[in-house]
């Protein structure tokens, strides 16, 4: 297969997630508004609740941060929230959740320093695009 038949092997000629998304600060937005509205420990508790213990050890933890899938993003977010999401990013809901499986390794990452979770307080003021200015998003995507 050649490159040029690469994206069409996606579905209907469907955008790669660094076409859909860009910089990524939108999708980390609507990431940062569901953790202040939830709570990260109710994202965390969702991630248990789908199997994801490892991952989320990992997250939190001081070792490597383990990747997580579209699957387990759905089980543990709900797909009336990811569908919501990609109402209002103008995405399918495969690729929000594609987009989040990326993200949220590295956003829950700095969100718990020294394994630590956030305050309410600290939650509510949350802003996680500028908290993960620092991150390479678009590579993230790619």
């Amino acid at each position: 297969m050649s490159e040029s038949q690469i994206p069409q092997s996606q579905g209907s000629g469907a955008q790669s997630l660094s076409e859909q998304f860009g910089d990524g600060q939108a999708l980390v937005a609507q990431l940062g508004e569901m953790i202040r509205t939830d709570g990260l420990a109710d994202l965390l508790a969702g991630f248990n609740d789908a199997g994801d213990e490892g991952q989320v050890e990992s997250w939190v933890g001081s070792i490597p941060n383990q990747r997580t899938d579209e699957g387990s993003v759905k089980r543990a977010i709900g797909r009336g929230r990811i569908a919501a999401m990609a109402e209002h990013l103008g995405a399918t809901p495969d690729q929000v959740a594609e987009g989040l499986a990326r993200i949220i390794p590295t956003a829950v990452d700095a969100l718990t320093p020294g394994g630590n979770l956030p305050s309410g307080a600290k939650l509510n003021q949350l802003d996680l695009v500028d908290l993960l200015s620092g991150v390479d998003l678009p590579a993230l995507l790619a």
